[in-house]
């Protein structure tokens, strides 16, 4: 009779255990479904540094980023939520699968950061060539200036006759040499350089690299438009 007893017991507690866990299953999925929820976007695969995020990168066939709904209390408060917020900004570091997208975590296409070939306009390439004081307008061209080149040819007489090779060239970039970052960070003026960099077509580019190497040439800067 004991026996019965003592195996009537164990059923019993099991049963408790049972309800218990049921119970508390129960528990959590209502504190879940009654928790403020919050969309948020993470990456469905590793994204590299530096790339740029488009729409393409949302469809479905293409996608490299979801979004999913995590409790409010829980998300980073910095996280991305519309992908609307996110296209056409470049990643500052790789982001890795699962991440959440953190506001500083991407920039946008005007900063300093990102890389010059997303800054390019349309049919155009970037053209660096050497320029001194002497034929660069005595280091005073900036970033978003615009030159002319005069090139310096002889006619057919032997006499040197000076032309215009190429107008509105847009600078890009202006050479960050160690001395110009010092002397930025002094306070003081850069006014030598040893490279300017351009916005230019290919054909121009072979053409300035001829220039480059086969003329005297100068620059003449253009007043901001």
């Amino acid at each position: 009779m004991k026996k019965v007893y003592l195996i009537a017991v164990v059923f019993a507690l099991l049963a408790m255990f049972a309800t218990f866990m049921f119970a508390n299953q129960l528990d959590k999925k209502s504190s879940i479904k009654d928790a403020n929820m919050v969309d948020v976007i993470v990456a469905t695969e590793d994204i590299p540094s530096n790339t740029l995020i488009t729409a393409e990168m949302f469809e479905e066939d293409t996608a490299k980023f979801k979004t999913v709904s995590v409790v409010s209390d829980t998300a980073d408060p910095l996280a991305i939520k519309n992908q609307e917020d996110l296209i056409d900004k470049v990643t500052v570091d790789p982001i890795y699968t699962g991440e959440t997208i953190n506001e500083n975590r991407v920039v946008g296409m005007d900063d300093d950061s990102v890389g010059l070939s997303y800054k390019l306009s349309k049919g155009k390439v970037a053209y660096s060539f050497s320029a001194g004081s002497v034929n660069g307008v005595d280091g005073y061209i900036s970033v978003g200036d615009t030159v002319d080149v005069l090139v310096y040819e002889k006619d057919d007489s032997g006499k040197t006759v000076p032309r215009v090779a190429y107008k509105d060239l847009k600078i890009l970039r202006v050479s960050n040499a160690s001395a110009d970052a010092s002397a930025s960070a002094s306070g003081s003026a850069i006014r030598d350089y040893g490279t300017l960099t351009v916005e230019v077509t290919e054909k121009q580019a072979l053409q300035l690299y001829t220039i480059e190497n086969d003329y005297s040439f100068k620059l003449v800067l253009k007043p901001r438009k």
